[in-house]
């Protein structure tokens, strides 16, 4: 996602605020994925990547290994960047590995002479045979068992990844499911993406992908949806939360409710030099934003979210320094909530007089509790067998019983 659509849509009011909805407490207490976590990492295929200390999963674009990267001629490859992005993934602690496909090479491309094509002349087309895809899509998962996903497309709404049609693409999900069962994989297949930044939650190219499958009967070829939740650059997590329920109605309408969704990129704000609104979020800001988002997929049902990116700087809320590579607030707060949420119990979020409250039992711990507001700060007396307050920066405070303390829009964990 290196550009979105110069389309700009006004920022959504109230994105920084609550946005009035609210998920029931669960009847019965789940776990929180480590694999939630999820990152881009462009230098994953490099001998030194600059990564999280704690990778739990990893998506793989615009990391030099697409389809167009690998096989540079009919069924002539250079695995070399894929195998190390593979390798480190691994190393790093990966337990999801989540394998985009897309960006076609010219040679397979039906229209090898797109000039809209964002990664070069007609990477953005579909593949002049289907089987062209599928025999790649088998030699990768043939090689790399150690990938436990593969995503159909990328950002099949736009025209600067997706030519085709949305009866193309729903074809196409089908065969990538047939070909991976065919050499026995159990890679899970998700269906291809769209971003809600630039066509609304939706989109057109949306709305018919998902009729498509639906006549197709082809929901039930894939083990997850996606899209990309992106809000406008100068909305927040609110707005964010908006788009999850409104993508996860369509996708309901259209014959695939129980499918689990995945947010395969996401970030605030906006930095591209050509586009007309821009706004990046730092300190304070960005480091809360970043942890609503993993508390957010939680409360309202995304069971991956991949930040795009670690040490991809286009968009407005950096995990790493442009200057130094050193790490963020944003960066701090992703490293922090991680460990703050990971592995735990999780037993829903409710809000009460403006403060949202999530409990949670991280592992070999008592019940704790996070704690944040979603506009104004808010007074909060410390209830008993509390002792510490935690920051996403790391640092710690005790407090007292009764203490009074203000709990504003940045989470803090109580324990």
């Amino acid at each position: 996602m290196r550009r979105l659509s110069t389309i700009i849509i006004p920022a959504v009011a109230g994105g920084l605020l609550a946005t009035g909805m609210s998920a029931a407490p669960a009847s019965a207490a789940k776990y929180v994925p480590a694999p939630l976590f999820g990152q881009h990492v462009a230098s994953i295929g490099s001998p030194s990547p600059q990564a999280p200390s704690t990778l739990r999963a990893v998506r793989l674009w615009d990391a030099g290994v697409s389809w167009k990267n690998v096989e540079y001629a009919d069924n002539k490859y250079d695995w070399s960047r894929l195998d190390r992005a593979v390798a480190n993934a691994k190393a790093l602690g990966a337990q999801e590995i989540l394998y985009t496909m897309g960006s076609t090479p010219s040679w397979a491309a039906s229209d090898p002479n797109s000039k809209l094509a964002l990664y070069g002349e007609g990477s953005n087309s579909h593949p002049r045979s289907n089987t062209l895809y599928t025999d790649y899509l088998k030699a990768v998962a043939t090689r790399y068992p150690a990938i436990t996903a593969f995503q159909v497309w990328n950002e099949a709404n736009l025209r600067d990844f997706y030519l085709g049609t949305p009866e193309q693409m729903a074809q196409l999900t089908k065969d990538a499911k047939v070909a991976l069962r065919s050499i026995g994989s159990r890679a899970k297949l998700v269906a291809a993406s769209t971003t809600v930044r630039a066509a609304g939650p939706v989109g057109k190219f949306g709305k018919a992908y998902g009729k498509a499958m639906k006549k197709k009967k082809a929901w039930s070829y894939v083990d997850a949806v996606s899209a990309h939740f992106y809000p406008p650059a100068t909305s927040g997590p609110g707005t964010r939360v908006s788009y999850i329920k409104k993508v996860k109605s369509y996708y309901k309408k259209y014959g695939a409710k129980n499918k689990p969704l995945w947010d395969t990129e996401m970030s605030y704000g906006d930095t591209r030099t050509y586009m007309t609104i821009k706004r990046q979020y730092t300190g304070a800001t960005a480091a809360a934003f970043v942890a609503r988002t993993y508390l957010d997929s939680m409360r309202y049902g995304v069971s991956r979210v991949f930040w795009y990116g670690w040490d991809i700087h286009v968009l407005g809320t950096d995990m790493t320094s442009r200057s130094d590579g050193s790490l963020t607030a944003g960066g701090k707060a992703f490293e922090e909530i991680q460990k703050w949420m990971s592995g735990a119990r999780w037993y829903g979020c409710k809000t009460k007089s403006s403060i949202t409250t999530c409990t949670l039992r991280p592992p070999g711990a008592g019940k704790q509790t996070i704690r944040f507001t979603t506009s104004k700060s808010r007074t909060l007396k410390i209830p008993a067998g509390v002792t510490t307050m935690y920051h996403l920066d790391g640092t710690s405070t005790p407090v007292t019983k009764g203490q009074k303390v203000r709990i504003t829009t940045l989470p803090v964990r109580l324990a």
